[in-house]
């Protein structure tokens, strides 16, 4: 495997029935698990609940759906704290576990700064549509963490050669069970997990599936590049 860990991400964000809003979609949870791909163990989890700051009243669809309440959000934290929070945390195991984050300085395996984690996500949704556009609408510098991940929907589908139906009956698909809630970020995050650790144990190799350009000085481009076809 290139990589030795991997953060699972699945964010929450506000929504409505039948999507009938003027507003746009704000992170609600943040979530994250670091997963030992060698040993296939959760080794530590980042949890935290945001509070949208353009529309701050959940709907009563988005409070069902996820199970988030409206004091969860009231009592969270803004986005652009939440990132300074999971800064913190990044950097903390960044330092316990010799984990080597993708930055603007990172090379490919084989160069001396070639890094050995990546974040995994299912679907492109969260870090290539949810969080960008609201960094950018919010005017929050998104972190060149994020500018590389790997979609683990579609590499379940390159892998098994079959189309994913839902994080949920993809796992059902080869033998797992979902434990917990869906559309809660944490559960959702810790199975993907179980099944990024089930695709490894298969034979499936992880590797980036989509980027977002390093941004020039003058502007960010948003460049999405579909590596696996």
């Amino acid at each position: 495997q290139k990589f030795s860990y991997v953060i699972i991400i699945d964010f929450e964000a506000t929504c409505w029935k039948d999507n009938s809003s003027r507003y746009s979609s704000e992170i609600i949870e943040f979530p994250a698990v670091l997963l030992n791909v060698l040993t296939q163990q959760i080794e530590a989890v980042f949890h935290q609940y945001v509070q949208p700051t353009i529309n701050p009243k959940l709907s009563e669809f988005c409070k069902t759906l996820t199970g988030i309440t409206q004091k969860q959000v009231d009592d969270g934290i803004p986005l652009a704290t939440c990132l300074v929070s999971f800064r913190k945390w990044l950097d903390e195991i960044i330092k316990n576990k010799n984990i080597r984050l993708f930055n603007k300085n990172c090379r490919d395996a084989g160069h001396k700064n070639y890094y050995n984690c990546i974040f995994v996500t299912w679907s492109d949704w969260d870090i290539g549509v949810c969080l960008y556009y609201e960094c950018k609408k919010k005017q929050i510098k998104l972190p060149t963490e994020f500018y590389q991940w790997i979609d683990l929907r579609a590499l379940y589908k390159r892998f098994y050669g079959k189309k994913p139906t839902g994080l949920n009956g993809s796992m059902e698909s080869v033998g797992l069970k979902f434990i917990g809630r869906e559309h809660s970020g944490l559960d959702d995050s810790k199975n993907t997990a179980r099944l990024c650790s089930k695709m490894v144990h298969d034979g499936c190799v992880l590797d980036v599936t989509k980027r977002i350009a390093l941004p020039p000085v003058s502007r960010i481009i948003l460049d999405l590049e579909v590596i696996l076809q």
